[in-house]
């Protein structure tokens, strides 16, 4: 057993977890959420006592629990035959930090064809785990980000590692990329409105089109059983662009958990998780939907194909909807708003009102109010992307966190008097600042700052 004593319990904390496999991998052998792990890196700096022997016995007994926690086990324990056959065997296995199998289910294709559409921080992650995994890959980005990438390759820093992919295709012009099997549309959601006109070239017959956004997306209503099948969302597709120009047939639902970030142009340091939720507007799982998300495994990534969407949508708009405009509004960060009473109280109130719309749309909520906010509280000092948004003088996602609840509130006829406060006090903000409308402007990634919010739900 390694018992280097010069290590602090954080860096011993830090290596355990780059044995198991990084922060994502720690998560599913502790049973927690991947931010959990990233709070005791970044909040506690330490491993939680209720967890130490777990820790421990996931490395293989490599790293100790006196190593980890000092002051709870001050005495380097002895180690059993058991323990001595475990680390035999976790020092045995080949583990390879960027998965390189293509096999895809069906065996119909081998490698497949993906553009990212906005490879900024979340959309390069993407780029850089797929190329690696074999797949043909095209990162749409502009600026300097796009420069370096085309002299460098993207870089990913991750688990104490450097990955470079450097086979992709960098363009600004999708009509280099060509044709493709998937477009991942990486981009906030009014951006994405004034670029659907531009993904004509990359779209086949048989092309997806994969929405990996916040907020509520254009196809929404496609397939919605019930009397608002195909209802088209104004709030976030004014005049029907996308569902007119794209087509909601193409529509991949993508709810995005990770937290990224881009350090400088061309590349990527990835702060927790690697979960992108699939699902198609029907619920059913098709052969298109079961490739992608079988690539998406392949390449170290979770990607679990849901029979209802629109329940992960839900979960993590709902803190969304209202954590992101009271950030912005306050200038305080994540965990301030969700543990002061006068801010979660709004917060709470926001939430009831958007959770009675909805269930009366079909949603089931599967985690309550109160376990939701927690959540948010142990992220941390986070800011919001609304609020860095504002910060950084850029137009603020509004419509399809926030609007978009509003509008499906009077569709289904159920008020939101606090939503309806908050929205219209944002709205004022963001245009006093000249942040909002949001529906005209630039269109693809930005080269610098946070892509996700930190959720803590699955």
């Amino acid at each position: 057993m390694s018992e280097d004593l010069e290590e602090t319990p954080l860096e011993c904390l830090q290596r355990a977890i780059a044995i198991v496999g990084g922060q994502s991998a720690m998560a599913r052998a502790c049973g927690l959420k991947q931010g959990h792990i990233w709070a005791w890196l970044n909040k506690a700096s330490r491993c939680p006592a209720e967890h130490v022997l777990g820790v421990e016995e996931a490395t293989g007994f490599e790293i100790s629990r006196h190593q980890l926690r000092p002051d709870l086990y001050p005495h380097p324990p002895a180690v059993t035959d058991a323990e001595k056959e475990a680390q035999k065997m976790s020092k045995s296995s080949d583990k390879k930090p960027a998965p390189q199998s293509t096999k895809k289910s069906g065996g119909k294709k081998d490698r497949i064809k993906i553009a990212i559409y906005g490879a900024g921080a979340i959309g390069g992650f993407l780029g850089v785990q797929l190329s690696l995994a074999g797949h043909d890959v095209s990162l749409i980005a502009r600026g300097a980000h796009l420069k370096a990438m085309k002299k460098n390759g993207l870089k990913l820093l991750i688990d104490g590692e450097e990955r470079i992919a450097k086979d992709c295709f960098c363009t600004d012009d999708p009509a280099e990329a060509g044709v493709q099997d998937y477009v991942i549309v990486a981009l906030k959601s009014h951006q994405a409105y004034d670029a659907a006109g531009r993904f004509k070239p990359m779209l086949g017959p048989d092309t997806a089109v994969v929405t990996a956004m916040n907020g509520v997306p254009w196809w929404y209503f496609h397939k919605l059983d019930g009397p608002y099948k195909n209802h088209r969302m104004e709030s976030v597709d004014p005049g029907s662009w996308q569902w007119t120009t794209l087509g909601p047939e193409r529509a991949i639902g993508c709810v995005v958990y990770p937290a990224t970030e881009i350090i400088e142009p061309g590349v990527i340091k990835h702060v927790y998780g690697n979960k992108f939720t699939l699902g198609e507007p029907d619920g059913t799982t098709t052969e298109r939907i079961q490739i992608l998300s079988d690539a998406m495994n392949d390449a170290g990534l979770k990607a679990p194909v849901r029979d209802n969407i629109r329940d992960d949508i839900w979960i993590k708009l709902w803190g969304n909807l209202c954590f992101n405009p009271i950030t912005a509004l306050t200038g305080a960060t994540l965990d301030i708003v969700a543990t002061d009473p006068p801010t979660r109280i709004l917060s709470r109130s926001m939430m009831m009102e958007a959770q009675a719309v909805g269930e009366a749309l079909g949603v089931h909520f599967r985690v309550d109010v109160h376990r939701r906010i927690n959540g948010a509280a142990d992220v941390g000092p986070h800011k919001t992307s609304m609020l860095q948004d504002l910060e950084n003088g850029k137009p603020m996602e509004i419509d399809a966190l926030v609007t978009a609840v509003q509008e499906m509130g009077r569709l289904v006829g159920i008020e939101t008097p606090y939503i309806d406060a908050v929205l219209g006090l944002i709205q004022q903000r963001g245009k006093v600042l000249g942040l909002y409308p949001t529906f005209t402007g630039m269109d693809l990634a930005s080269d610098k700052g946070m892509e996700e919010e930190p959720v803590l739900v699955d």
